[in-house]
């Protein structure tokens, strides 16, 4: 499967000129407009535009995955600055979160992750030399964020799981987060 979509990213740069930073840029520019759907769906509670948003939303994720197999498969003598790119990846993430938590309004829930976010964006923007990859609990972070905007979105609209589930849910990607945001500054410190 990788090999695939290996062939199929390396088709696009060269058919297209489709660079990793494009792919990043796409996470970046699409966040205002990913969070103006998620502002209606919360307004009108709309399920059909719930599941446009949702399929935008993996489309505009998975430009996570591709962006980073084009620029391992991309020889380090292209046109292509592989430490600014990392950063902007680590920053087009953070800023993706940021703004799809916003329509969900100020509660300590957004509070918590916006901040720690926001934390990390910090790190990332000051230490730009820094060329740590990512770790476990980073992925984990990652993989828990990207899951709860679609679920918050389903619960807005049909509760489609218990919201204790939901809570817990909530709790266990806020704990991720810290723990992501003290696995950075920690092993900036060693």
């Amino acid at each position: 499967m990788k090999k695939y979509l290996e062939k199929f990213v390396l088709f696009l740069h060269k058919k297209y000129g489709i660079t990793p930073n494009i792919l990043t840029y796409i996470r970046i520019f699409s966040a205002p407009w990913l969070a103006l759907l998620i502002s209606k769906i919360l307004s009108g509670k709309s399920l059909m535009l719930a599941i446009i948003t949702i399929i935008l939303y993996i489309l505009v994720v998975s430009t996570d995955f591709l962006d980073g197999i084009l620029a391992r498969a991309l020889p380090k003598t292209e046109n292509h600055n592989h430490s600014h790119g990392g950063m902007l990846d680590r920053l087009a993430d953070k800023i993706l979160i940021i703004f799809l938590l916003i329509p969900f309004g100020l509660n300590l829930f957004t509070f918590l992750i916006i901040l720690a976010e926001s934390m990390l964006i910090f790190q990332a923007m000051h230490s730009l030399e820094y060329k740590k990859q990512i770790n476990y609990t980073e992925k984990i972070k990652i993989v828990l964020q990207i899951l709860l905007i679609p679920i918050l979105m389903l619960q807005a609209v049909m509760n489609f799981v218990p919201e204790m589930i939901v809570y817990v849910y909530i709790i266990i990607t806020i704990i991720s987060t810290y723990v992501s945001l003290y696995s950075h500054y920690f092993y900036l410190k060693e």
